[in-house]
């Protein structure tokens, strides 16, 4: 009996490891061309504050592992940069305006690590 437990002993570390080295266990991703582990190392390794993920269906995925009060400070930048006044927040969405024109961009807390911005397409 005892000559059995090193071995699944090894073998469930082994399993465990694999599943929290690949973000297996996260939750699903809204855009379907990047993997999560693809999505956590470009959040932990990029010296940028939002980093571009991906562009998908008309929209342009940015992912940053800052807290939630940083994270809006870096997207109110990057829109001022670009021209865009900040307007209000209402719940997760931010409103922007430039000129006569307006837009929301979404965001979304994906663990409790990481936040997603959906920023339509050209901004």
């Amino acid at each position: 009996m005892k000559k059995w437990i090193i071995p699944i002993a090894i073998l469930l570390i082994l399993c465990v490891n694999l599943v929290l080295s690949t973000k297996v266990h996260y939750p699903e991703l809204p855009f379907t061309n990047k993997t999560k582990l693809e999505v956590a190392n470009l959040a932990t390794t990029s010296n940028l504050p939002l980093s571009k993920v991906t562009q998908e269906d008309g929209y342009v995925w940015f992912v940053t592992n800052d807290p939630e009060d940083v994270a809006l400070q870096s997207l109110k930048q990057r829109m001022t940069q670009n021209g865009w006044e900040y307007v209000e927040a209402n719940g997760s969405g931010f409103f922007f305006e430039k000129d006569e024109e307006k837009v929301m961009i979404k965001s979304q807390k994906w663990t409790n690590n990481y936040l997603l911005f959906q920023l339509p397409l050209g901004l």
